[in-house]
């Protein structure tokens, strides 16, 4: 093949692979739902598959590979577990072969994230496909949510009464799913301003499923994260200040008649009824921290915790812990500091980027939710969408500002 020809490919075979995973990532978000094991294997084996058909047309036509240092820390991680498991580190090495799968089933599709981020046509579709797919399941979710409690989609049984939110069946899971694509919503807003309305009307739609989900934390971070997004936006001169406060009250207006819509009853009586030393999680954690201190280096392998956690539980709660409830220190007592340091770095990394481009401060905001909660674990359908869409923003922000880039 000539040397033109073998150009003309690289583009076709990158928007290929990033049109592919945007597919398989809107499948494994609307199949989180599906306890059977067929769901995960198909995204799973979907995403190494694409990944293969990418390396070879790579490798018979050429082209521009792709690195960015955060892929190294998320390469890392599924090295670190397959030497838990190589060198017998591991208190089980079942779930931790299935956690290291995981990992790097994650770090294939960030790779062809990446890769398809340094086209300009995917840099500019893949936002507004997300953004488009947000919207619809928003509406979906408070929909079924009223109208079918339980149910997914209105046809399947969820095997939960309640609190159901399209393919959501943990309401915090939804919030940090709106805590990704909500700065995207609100950015849309404010650099498209005869599209705002719409956009804004987006975002309180999104804002108003987890209103109806009565999820603390994710209503918190979301209120902070609208003012960060707005208070971005001024800083890089995008919007003057006038501008900025007239969107911030047609943004909280629109926020505040969406929860109504929704309903603050029981979002209401969750806030004035916390309290925080009957809560749970405080004394998981404690008994996560337990376990750091007895494998400080090693952890007791990726994966494990829900295994290891009954030796070192401070209580009986009667029911089956299945996360520490706070993935930084699950991260530390699963892989030890080696791991949770890399995760402080791929966190630092992509601070830079994800800044430049506003919309990216969504994956920040789901790190600050994993302080009391599990994002990154679980659901790696949903753990891949979350490092991809960081990705894709930071490479979208690289090509929109070079400027500061350089600085």
């Amino acid at each position: 093949m000539s040397g033109n020809s073998a150009g003309a490919a690289g583009p076709r075979y990158a928007l290929f692979a990033g049109y592919g995973l945007s597919l398989l990532l809107a499948f494994g978000i609307l199949t989180l739902w599906v306890r059977q094991r067929w769901a995960l294997a198909a995204f799973q084996l979907s995403v190494l598959a694409l990944a293969f058909a990418w390396s070879w047309a790579y490798a018979w036509l050429g082209g521009t590979l792709r690195l960015r240092p955060a892929l190294a820390p998320m390469a890392f991680i599924p090295c670190w577990g397959a030497a838990q498991l190589l060198l017998r580190k591991t208190l089980h090495p079942w779930l931790t072969m299935e956690e290291t799968i995981s990992w790097t089933v994650c770090l294939l599709a960030a790779f062809l994230a990446l890769q398809a981020a340094g086209q300009p046509r995917f840099r500019a579709w893949f936002p507004a496909a997300l953004l488009v797919f947000s919207s619809l399941l928003g509406v979906q979710a408070l929909l079924q949510l009223f109208t079918s409690p339980g149910q997914v989609f209105w046809l399947f049984d969820s095997g939960y009464t309640d609190m159901v939110l399209g393919p959501f069946v943990y309401h915090n899971k939804y919030a940090q799913f709106v805590e990704l694509v909500l700065p995207l919503a609100l950015w849309r807003a404010f650099t498209r301003r005869r599209e705002a309305p719409l956009w804004l009307v987006a975002a309180a739609i999104l804002f108003a499923g987890v209103v109806a989900g009565a999820s603390r934390s994710g209503f918190a971070l979301l209120l902070l994260e609208t003012l960060v997004v707005i208070l971005l936006a001024w800083r890089k001169s995008l919007l003057s200040g006038r501008a900025a406060a007239l969107l911030l009250l047609q943004a909280a207006v629109l926020l505040a008649a969406w929860g109504f819509i929704a309903g603050w009853d029981f979002l209401w009586a969750r806030l004035t009824g916390l309290d925080p030393l009957s809560d749970l999680r405080f004394p998981m954690m404690r008994s996560t921290l337990a376990m750091i201190a007895r494998f400080p280096l090693w952890g007791c392998g990726l994966g494990a915790w829900p295994a290891v956690y009954p030796e070192f539980a401070v209580f009986d709660i009667g029911l089956f812990a299945n996360q520490a409830h706070c993935d930084w220190l699950q991260w530390a007592a699963e892989g030890g500091v080696p791991l949770l340091l890399a995760f402080c770095s791929l966190a630092a990394l992509l601070a830079r980027p994800l800044l430049r481009s506003v919309w990216g401060v969504g994956f920040f905001t789901v790190l600050v939710h994993a302080i009391i909660d599990y994002p990154f674990h679980q659901l790696p359908a949903f753990t891949a969408l979350l490092v991809c869409t960081a990705l894709i923003a930071g490479e979208s922000a690289e090509q929109q500002f070079p400027e500061s880039a350089k600085t």
